[in-house]
């Protein structure tokens, strides 16, 4: 019962390792422009995605708003991914419209 149980967990590690990178090959830009928008507190129109890129965990990105490029990353692949996590490449602050939110508000942090 136990080896049976061990060769089904690993079976199932087995298929499900690379999903990341099955994701990001058929996923369009579209879908991507519409994660970085939410992270970024935007809409995906104005969002322009380039330098994608994979590994077995992890999707990654660049997305270009207002002239500004910020690295985004999401985890999971084909069934179940992440919100994506952007993060300025210019050292400057992100976008307010993408730190400030209710809790933040309750909190008096924006």
């Amino acid at each position: 019962m136990k080896k049976n149980l061990v060769t089904l967990i690993a079976l199932i590690s087995l298929s499900m390792s690379g999903c990341s990178i099955i994701d990001n090959n058929i996923k369009v830009d579209k879908e991507l422009q519409k994660k970085a928008a939410f992270a970024l507190g935007t809409t995906p129109e104005k969002i322009k995605i380039t330098n994608r890129g994979a590994d077995i965990m992890k999707v990654t990105f660049n997305a270009t708003f207002n002239r500004r490029v910020f690295q985004c990353y999401y985890t999971g692949g084909v069934i179940i991914t992440s919100d994506a996590i952007c993060s300025a490449t210019d050292g400057k602050a992100m976008p307010a419209t993408s730190q400030c939110n209710a809790l933040l508000k309750a909190a008096g942090k924006c």
